[in-house]
């Protein structure tokens, strides 16, 4: 039996805790966090510039409750929205606007999220939306290299990337590199 000699033990937390406390940080600051790492866009006279206004993003409340979802083989979820703005450089004139980023899978005080009408224990990944996401990372030797990855609703379809010496490269489905020239007469393309 378990009697005085396990006195020292401490209980373990139930693990639906942990993954509700996770996801409390998440929302709290994670979300900004990542958010953040949106980085501003500019055309390419750099005269109008895109930037999101991280602060003052909100999730809705979710239009159905929890026990309805199950009935109704929907995603227990809440939409994002982030207020963007559009800057003229040259008039110095911006136009605001609050724009639908997503879904955010809700959790329940059980620790479960509702998808499909099954409850989810563990998410361990939230999908990309359908779209064309851009970014700017820093390459192994020190020089910026920009992509953008184009997801399809089937998944990761096309990333291009922007080499040092201003190469465009293309990856088909996290394939080999290859150009992006060889990728156009593939697709029929005269150049």
């Amino acid at each position: 039996m378990l009697g005085d000699g396990n006195a020292g033990m401490s209980t373990i937390p139930g693990l639906n805790q942990i993954q509700f406390e996770g996801f409390c940080r998440f929302i709290d600051q994670g979300l900004t966090e990542e958010l953040y790492k949106f980085p501003k866009i500019e055309d390419t006279y750099q005269e109008i510039e895109f930037q999101l206004f991280v602060e003052t993003y909100q999730l809705v409340e979710p239009l159905l409750k929890e026990r309805d979802v199950v009935y109704e083989s929907f995603m227990y979820s809440s939409e994002l929205y982030v207020s963007t703005g559009l800057i003229w450089k040259s008039r110095g004139d911006m136009q605001e606007q609050t724009i639908f980023i997503g879904n955010i899978p809700l959790m329940n005080s059980l620790g479960t999220s509702i998808v499909n009408r099954i409850y989810r224990i563990i998410i361990n990944q939230i999908l990309q939306s359908p779209s064309i996401y851009y970014r700017s990372e820093l390459g192994h030797n020190g020089i910026s290299v920009y992509t953008g990855t184009i997801i399809s609703y089937w998944g990761r379809i096309l990333e291009l990337e922007i080499d040092r010496k201003a190469r465009i490269w293309a990856r088909v489905s996290m394939k080999q590199k290859i150009s992006i020239l060889v990728l156009s007469a593939a697709m029929g393309s005269n150049l």
